[in-house]
């Protein structure tokens, strides 16, 4: 398997995982803040 083609599958996959997270966390972070008040 070449290098760049590694880098590329690496790169793809956490562009992947920043679209499935960052909404979670942006839904999830107010409801802990309004928790810890």
């Amino acid at each position: 398997m070449p290098w760049t083609y590694l880098h590329t599958y690496i790169e793809i996959l956490c562009h992947e995982i920043c679209i499935l997270t960052i909404p979670k966390v942006h839904t999830g972070l107010p409801n802990v803040v309004t928790r810890s008040k």
